[in-house]
């Protein structure tokens, strides 16, 4: 029954209403303080923020079709697109658990297990928060000390972050969740080449958040190039403590106080604060710009699929064949 549900268009319709609904919320509950935080700025700084940060999540789904693709399951880059876009809307609907079911149910559309899907979604997060906790731990002692002092806690998980990215621990963890879930053990193991890919590609998507953190801080405190080290810290270790929290959606408010915290020996609070504000400005304009190109992708290809004249049974037919041909799925009731 709950397959069937999760299968229905007007369910994942309603889904996606839900999130917009909840995204507009956001940006709604926040426009005054955002424009408040704008205002303060230059145009050119808070342009070239916006390139880089809406440039930003492309790498991460580079990261996460590496891993699938590794995993069994490629997928081509338009297919990609739709499915990582319009999952991460579920990241705005409280839960904290939508984003990968939208995911998951999404890629089974075409031809990805669900095993797969999820499997990949997990890595690349872990992936995301260990290289942010890892370049945050080499930059930020250097440049803020305070936030070092007050975030140790985020910093000690950085060897642990770290041995489990090792292809043995995490296969061998992978396949433990999965036998306690009473599941079939992965058909493939993730593999150090392509953890290594993902890893790059997450790591290009830090430092273009790092250029968009940098522009906002630079037009404040006027500090150039040097500015780049410390706000480039500042922005992973403020996602990193708010994805951390899980209590708040989104890391709301957390994120902002540990952005202050560690941007103190720049600026002062106010300022530190319009930083952080922009910054998720930027975040949500950037989810609905690519989840804006991941609709008109899907209803490209619907378009394509109408124009070839095929009957329902025989779009069935395409689909079945095409779960068959990329390997076993997941046992039936």
């Amino acid at each position: 029954m709950l397959r069937r549900l999760v299968a229905s268009r007007a369910l994942r319709l309603g889904f996606v209403l839900l999130a917009i609904a909840f995204m507009a919320y956001a940006l709604i509950s926040q426009w005054d303080k955002a424009w408040a935080a704008l205002s303060a700025l230059s145009w050119w700084s808070v342009a070239g923020a916006l390139v880089a940060g809406v440039l930003a999540p492309g790498p991460a789904m580079l990261a996460w079709r590496a891993l699938l693709a590794d995993l069994g399951s490629p997928l081509r880059l338009p297919v990609a697109t739709q499915v990582m876009f319009i999952g991460q809307l579920g990241k705005y609907v409280p839960g904290g658990v939508w984003q990968v079911v939208a995911t998951v149910e999404l890629a089974r559309d075409h031809a990805a297990p669900r095993k797969r899907t999820f499997t990949a979604t997990v890595v690349a997060m872990a992936i995301t928060l260990a290289s942010a906790l890892a370049l945050t731990a080499l930059a930020l002692p250097f440049t803020s000390a305070n936030a070092a002092r007050d975030y140790w806690w985020v910093l000690a998980l950085v060897p642990l972050a770290l041995v489990a990215l090792h292809p043995r621990v995490l296969n061998s963890a992978l396949n433990l969740a999965l036998r306690l879930a009473r599941k079939e053990p992965l058909e493939r193991a993730v593999r150090l080449p392509a953890i290594g890919r993902a890893l790059g590609w997450t790591v290009l998507g830090w430092l273009l958040l790092g250029v968009q953190t940098w522009l906002l801080v630079a037009d404040i405190h006027g500090g150039g190039l040097t500015d780049f080290l410390p706000a480039a810290a500042a922005f992973m270790l403020a996602w990193s403590v708010g994805f951390l929290t899980i209590f708040a959606p989104g890391g709301l408010g957390t994120r902002e106080l540990a952005m202050t915290v560690a941007l103190a020996p720049l600026m002062g609070p106010p300022q530190a604060l319009v930083v952080a504000v922009v910054a998720r400005l930027i975040s949500t304009v950037a989810d609905l710009a690519w989840a804006a190109l991941a609709f008109a992708l899907s209803r490209r290809a619907r378009t394509t699929l109408a124009g070839m004249n095929l009957p329902s049974a025989d779009l069935s037919t395409v689909a079945e064949a095409n779960r068959l041909a990329a390997g076993p799925t997941e046992e039936r009731p």
